[in-house]
């Protein structure tokens, strides 16, 4: 069994998560990562992705992480998330309507002055990930020019 460990999930509204846990598995700007006990320690930026955690009971919780940080020191893991939501959370007529907004932004045609393409494409990224874990993932994907 794996050696449990204390992880805290905060946002500048509140505390998402906080409790012992054996193991989460976050994505980084570099990629992919598991978190074990006694893990390097660590300061990374992290994506939208639907983040997991596995308490010491076995169960698996998954969160939508909307961008922030990780710090994983010797202590335990924290992380910092511009936002972060359990699916029971998760607004999912909201979250399309943000999805809509960025679809739009991004398929007007109009030049990169008039629409902050990079706002709208982390706006898109965002609103996806939040109804992929609330079951209603629509697998699509827009990606912008911006020349």
């Amino acid at each position: 069994m794996a050696t449990p460990y204390h992880l805290k999930v905060v946002t500048p509204e509140h505390v998402v998560w906080d409790g012992t846990v054996t193991e989460i598995i976050v994505r980084t700007t570099e990629g992919e990562i598991g978190i074990l006990a006694h893990h390097l320690q660590i300061i990374s930026p992290l994506v939208p992705h639907i983040m997991s955690i596995y308490g010491e009971d076995g169960q698996v919780t998954p969160l939508a992480v909307s961008g922030g940080f990780i710090e994983v020191q010797d202590r335990g893991v924290t992380v910092l998330a511009d936002a972060a939501e359990l699916a029971s959370q998760i607004d999912v007529a909201r979250a399309e309507r943000a999805r809509q907004r960025a679809l739009e932004r991004l398929n007007t045609g109009a030049s990169s002055v008039e629409v902050d393409i990079a706002r709208a494409q982390r706006a898109l990224a965002r609103a996806e990930n939040r109804l992929k874990l609330a079951g209603q993932g629509m697998g699509i994907r827009v990606t912008a020019s911006t020349h």
